[in-house]
């Protein structure tokens, strides 16, 4: 299986380090925090294009951030549709 290098915020500079400084802007449900201190996989994995990763994270905080569902349910909801999309993440 080949592996994608990813950078972290720590090592991030330019268009890379500046997105990762705007999505740390953002509050994180607490299970989200890595004890590492560096930016959660799931963002790190977008870290080779800082236009798409800037792109696909106002997205979800957009579609995330409002509405009358608690984060356990909302994050309920989109493994549950990423599950009947076959996109297993």
């Amino acid at each position: 299986m080949a592996h994608l290098p990813v950078t972290g915020r720590r090592e991030a500079t330019g268009a890379l380090r500046e997105t990762y400084e705007l999505l740390g802007k953002r509050a994180l449900p607490p299970v989200y925090v890595p004890a590492h201190g560096d930016a959660p996989g799931i963002v790190r994995a977008h870290s080779l294009d800082p236009a798409v990763m800037r792109c696909a994270f106002q997205v979800s905080g957009s579609l995330n951030g409002q509405g009358p569902l608690e984060w356990p349910d909302r994050e309920l909801v989109n493994a549950v549709t990423s599950r009947l999309n076959q996109c297993l993440y």
